[in-house]
């Protein structure tokens, strides 16, 4: 009952975001044109610049915070999810990437992004399958090495475009959902469906593993399979939302939190929450960003960092030596 009215109270803020969002800009469209009908101007206002900024908010933040659920389950790590483990860097470089060698095209650029978050994956997979301990603080410490990396490849890359090239990339990086339409969406959705449905399917997975991999084992989990699907969708779901709206920071990290916090650490309760707190987070950050210091938007990554830092080191603090 409580994770229902938490949904609840969560769904009608994310009502009241989206609200305010379709009618917050530089044009002055407020509830009366709306009650009086609008214009063929502020049609196209509103259903082609600002809804489709506001769904790509709503999947990005559910997919992001989802799949902090997903890797904090699978490393047994606190601290982990997309933007701390490299996950997300290594998505940007095969964006920028793709794009310094000329490739262009929403699937592309995506496919691209998938690829190099993929390949972050599958480094913290085969660090974590070969490691006797499995430390996560050693998991976490290879994840920002990564991370650094990706982030000097980035910086390479960009730096050889020139100033135009690099002053766009950066808006990129930074986070904004601002500059999708409804191609992006449509494009991003197959990816978070399919990575919410894979974590729901790995639910009893995922409970078990909190129990300790033998322990996982011993009540017939397919450790290898679970490793694989786990980590895949966790990938898919970081990887895809970089692909088409940037580097987002710590969203993955606040909301598996503040979810679990209220409902416990069982799946079928954790998910949910979180996918609709991701979305209402990112919803809100979005709002602040394009009012806080009108007509400029502050980049998403900027907000979330101020939030996301202090609450990683409150975390830190608390894990005790990141231990879980």
């Amino acid at each position: 009952m409580r994770g229902v009215i938490a949904i609840g109270v969560l769904l009608a803020l994310g009502l009241i975001f989206a609200a305010m969002a379709l009618l917050s800009g530089p044009s002055n469209i407020g509830w009366a044109q709306v009650a009086d009908g609008l214009d063929p101007v502020e049609s196209q206002i509103i259903f082609q610049l600002r809804l489709p900024r506001v769904i790509m908010a709503i999947l990005a933040g559910s997919a992001l915070a989802v799949s902090g659920v997903l890797m904090q389950t699978f490393f047994r790590n606190p601290l982990a999810e997309p933007y701390i483990t490299g996950v997300s860097a290594g998505g940007a470089l095969g964006a920028v990437a793709a794009g310094a060698f000329g490739l262009a095209g929403v699937l592309v650029i995506g496919s691209a992004a998938l690829t190099g978050g993929a390949l972050v994956t599958a480094a913290l997979y085969l660090f974590a399958l070969r490691s006797n301990t499995r430390s996560p603080l050693s998991i976490l410490l290879l994840g920002i090495a990564l991370g650094t990396l990706c982030g000097a490849l980035i910086w390479f890359i960009l730096l050889r475009q020139g100033p135009g090239g690099t002053n766009e990339a950066i808006a990129w990086l930074l986070g904004r959902v601002s500059t999708v339409g409804y191609t992006e969406i449509v494009a991003l959705l197959p990816a978070v469906v399919i990575g919410l449905a894979l974590a729901v399917y790995y639910i009893p997975d995922l409970d078990a593993l909190l129990l300790g991999e033998e322990k996982a084992a011993s009540l017939g989990v397919d450790i290898l399979a679970a490793r694989r699907g786990i980590l895949g969708a966790a990938a898919l779901l970081a990887a895809a939302c970089v692909a088409f709206c940037g580097v987002i920071a710590f969203v993955g990290l606040m909301v598996p939190h503040i979810a679990r916090g209220f409902l416990g650490a069982t799946h079928a309760r954790l998910l949910p929450l979180s996918a609709v707190g991701g979305a209402v987070l990112l919803l809100g950050v979005d709002l602040v960003a394009r009012t806080i210091d009108p007509p400029r938007e502050i980049p998403l990554t900027v907000i979330t960092s101020i939030l996301g830092a202090p609450f990683f080191i409150v975390v830190l603090l608390r894990s005790k030596g990141l231990r879980w």
